[in-house]
């Protein structure tokens, strides 16, 4: 029986091949003053040619009011004022060559609609939200310092808004666009999610006050566009089902019983079922991957139910085989697929011809989740192109992390014999160590791909063996890549001292953790975070402030980990994201010494205090592994050093250098 997944599915007239989606995504590319241009075109193309049935582009500009707003230097809105745009007829040509590209690969693609709400300074009600004793609320004030202030909208701009997204619907069809769809979720991001929720709209008029004047400005901007697209043009919508922000905002409840009757009534042919406000809940929107995946299917299934429409599920589903089972149970129709579309654009088709092994999995980092994405190289907008070598050479890789082993699978794809040495008996380096952490265990998926590709392709691998200058000069290899990584600097008050470890270490020796443990560096979260939740007591300590607090993180991973580390006064989200009561955070603090005693640490006003702990873990600056790098000139032609070994950085660090390199020599 053929797989659900491949099945095609009708809205309205259209045919969409198969009920794989690529979800919208902001950060598409964007050609001249909001256009479509060739990174565009090569951008949404790579998707089609990879086997997704539905391309959506990510929210584009349907109305020049938005450029236009008047702004003091403290409200500057650059979200308004950016990504592609369908705010006038000279940006039809462009859209109907993106649709060109993307039929000639049997694919649809879809617009989506969006007007930026509070998130940039529009809103239905002005902040804060909900009131002055939630002024620190926002993602914006917890890592800005302050919310954006919010211009109530007259009743005229909202009919002109109304009026233009209306206008761009018809200019999409006009340009041979399959269909739209109009982004009314994620709360304070846009004006629609933000008219229908009693969380950001205290209005009094006739777009305010209950749910139907609530709905008001959702359900007219649809009509509108149905008499500006006809009645053969498909419609879809995207909502949040649950804001996550309890009863102030959206619930579940209010969706299947009230919101999506009165948004089918008004003429949607399809929902796109999201959750989360970006400025209050974003792990509903940019999930990290300290929840499990497929974790908000349980949305979609809930409007399946009452919806006579088809429903796209989302949210963390990077597997095939989990969206094929959501399929099966009847919880979605489709299944909207971001983060597999972005780290491996060839997924679904690998999928159909049964090499799931090779599908290069999505690590969770929200590093970028559309561009850049550490783990795919080519996202990016000038890649070195990849092609086979010109003649074959042999390839000497020192070190296994994902550097050496990236560095190594590419090099044997353009035909290149590769040997990789590392001294350690496991491949993945400091990566690898990393998935150990079971908040953090997506990397290791990430590794046992590399590993799997290297095998594949025939890479010789070398375990527990040290890369000597006498061993490489007995090789006498054509090219040397040196990715010998990083190493953890111990301060001298804890060298040698008993009970010490570092980051890396612990995380693979994790049974030899005691129960009082203090971790040396604010920029372990997710460390602190796991061992907290295992039972232990842990305190954090730096020399920094607050704004060091888990900073190599990003969006709903950083504001996740100030939420179960921190009294930080944010909206709570989901049960997974409550305050930790066995961890505490101390800044500004130095430390004087080490002793059996504990650890000796004075704070900024010179209080004192003593640490007492059964483990001190290290996590601070890395210095780079490069020692070898000036010994092994001239015993190779070329000879080249990656990732941290090179540059100490990040994943996308690594694994970028690393193609840098391997796709020249």
């Amino acid at each position: 029986m053929e797989r659900a997944i491949f099945q095609p599915i009708q809205i309205r007239g259209m045919t969409i091949r198969n009920r794989i989606g690529m979800a919208p995504f902001l950060n598409n590319p964007v050609g001249e003053d909001g256009g479509v241009g060739d990174l565009t075109v090569r951008w949404f193309e790579a998707r089609a040619k990879g086997g997704t049935g539905l391309i959506m582009t990510g929210a584009i500009r349907p109305s020049k009011f938005g450029q236009d707003i008047p702004t003091t230097p403290e409200q500057d809105i650059p979200v308004a004022r950016s990504g592609l745009a369908l705010n006038d007829d000279k940006y039809i040509p462009g859209f109907a060559r993106l649709a060109r590209a993307i039929h000639a690969h049997g694919s649809v693609i879809g617009v989506q609609i969006a007007v930026i709400g509070p998130m940039g300074g529009l809103g239905m009600s002005p902040a804060p939200y909900s009131d002055e004793r939630h002024a620190r609320d926002t993602t914006g004030d917890i890592f800005m310092g302050g919310f954006v202030p919010v211009r109530e909208l007259t009743v005229d701009e909202l009919h002109l808004l109304q009026d233009d997204i209306a206008r761009a619907a018809a200019r999409a069809k006009e340009a041979g666009i399959d269909c739209v769809e109009l982004h009314c979720a994620h709360g304070g991001a846009t004006l629609h999610c933000s008219s229908i929720s009693p969380y950001y709209n205290r209005r009094t008029d006739d777009y305010g006050g209950n749910w139907e004047k609530r709905l008001r400005f959702a359900t007219e901007t649809i009509q509108k566009m149905r008499a500006a697209v006809g009645e053969d043009y498909p419609i879809l919508a995207r909502i949040s089902a649950d804001e996550l922000l309890g009863e102030r905002g959206i619930q579940l409840e209010d969706t299947t019983q009230i919101i999506v009757l009165a948004l089918e009534e008004a003429g949607v042919d399809c929902f796109d079922v999201s959750q989360g406000s970006i400025i209050h809940t974003p792990e509903g929107i940019t999930i990290p991957m300290y929840y499990p995946r497929g974790c908000y299917i349980h949305n979609a299934a809930a409007v399946k139910k009452v919806a006579n429409r088809p429903v796209i599920g989302v949210g963390r589903i990077v597997e095939v085989d989990m969206a094929e089972r959501f399929l099966q149970e009847g919880k979605a129709d489709i299944i909207y697929f971001g983060r597999l579309t972005t780290a491996d654009p060839e997924g679904p088709n690998k999928y159909a011809e049964g090499r799931t092994a090779d599908i290069r999995p999505c690590v969770g980092c929200l590093e970028g989740c559309g561009r850049p994405c550490p783990v795919n190289y080519e996202i990016q907008d000038s890649p070195v192109p990849f092609a086979v070598a010109d003649r074959s050479r042999s390839v000497l890789v020192i070190g296994g992390g994902v550097g050496g082993m990236e560095a190594a699978r590419v090099a044997a794809l353009r035909g290149h014999r590769v040997t990789i040495i590392e001294k350690d008996s496991r491949l993945g380096g400091m990566v690898a160590a990393l998935g150990q952490n079971p908040l953090t265990a997506e990397f290791g998926a990430f590794v046992d791909y590399l590993a799997r590709q290297m095998r594949e392709l025939g890479v010789e691998v070398r375990l527990c063996e040290e890369a000597t200058l006498g061993k490489v000069q007995e090789l006498s290899p054509d090219v040397i890549i040196l990715a010998a990584g990083s190493s953890l600097v111990v301060p001298e008050e804890a060298r040698g001292k008993p009970g010490v470890m570092t980051h890396i270490e612990a995380l693979r020796h994790q049974q030899g953790i005691g129960q009082r443990v203090v971790i040396w560096g604010l920029v372990a979260g997710e460390l602190a975070v796991s061992l907290a939740q295992q039972g232990k007591d842990v305190v954090m300590i730096g020399r920094g402030g607050e704004e060091t607090l888990a900073r190599d993180q990003r969006g709903s991973r950083r504001l996740y980990l100030f939420r179960r580390l921190t009294d930080v006064n944010a909206a709570r989200g989901t049960p997974e994201a409550q305050r930790l009561d066995n961890v505490e955070v101390l800044y500004h603090v130095d430390v004087e010494d080490v002793t059996p005693e504990g650890m000796h640490i004075v704070f900024k006003g010179g209080r004192r205090r003593v640490l007492p702990y059964d483990t001190l873990i290290i996590s601070r600056e890395r210095t780079s592994n490069d020692g070898l790098f000036e010994q092994l000139q001239g015993t190779a032609p070329e000879v080249y050093k990656i990732g941290d070994c090179a540059d100490v950085g990040d994943i996308k660090a690594a694994v970028w250098s690393a193609n840098e390199v391997a796709r020249r020599i």
